[in-house]
């Protein structure tokens, strides 16, 4: 019995021991993943997502709250100039957006 509340004791010990990588919703990423770009702003494809045509391809980005009060000045059709980086899961995160001329 001795021997297998140590084991017990020696696992719980390590489990303690172990690191978490994931960021918190609220760490920031460091700009060196930070991509930017021009396109087309399509608009919104959900509540989440927008749709920018980059590059003559149209590119689902997820919407972040850092960048949710620049959408409301955009309409379909207008330049814009986007940085977005992509997260672990292949999730590209749009960061900022702004129109250009």
């Amino acid at each position: 019995m001795k021997k297998f509340i140590a084991m017990l004791f020696f696992i719980l010990l390590l489990s303690g021991c172990g690191t978490n990588h994931e960021k918190s919703q609220g760490e920031e990423m460091s700009n060196e993943s930070i991509v930017t770009k021009e396109g087309v702003y399509v608009g919104l494809a959900d509540t989440h997502t927008i749709e920018v045509t980059v590059d003559n391809e149209p590119v689902s980005f997820d919407i972040t709250d850092e960048s949710t009060s620049d959408l409301d000045n955009l309409n379909n059709g207008d330049k814009v100039k986007i940085k977005y980086e992509k997260n672990e899961k292949g999730q590209l995160l749009l960061k900022d957006i702004e129109l250009t001329n």
